[in-house]
């Protein structure tokens, strides 16, 4: 495989990995942003350290 044509390729896949990063980091904070305003039933739920002690 022949320099140029490596390199073309490392730079397109690197490109479509970082898109595709992007893509699910958007995605990411937009869904914890909507699940932030559910209303009560639906809401996130705060757990306390006594149940997840390796959380503190």
């Amino acid at each position: 495989m022949p320099k140029d044509e490596l390199k073309e390729t490392l730079s397109k896949t690197l490109k479509a990995v970082l898109i595709i990063y992007a893509v699910l980091l958007a995605l990411f904070f937009a869904v914890n942003a909507i699940t932030d305003k559910l209303p009560k039933p639906y809401h996130k739920r705060t757990i306390s350290a006594e149940v997840t002690p390796w959380l503190k």
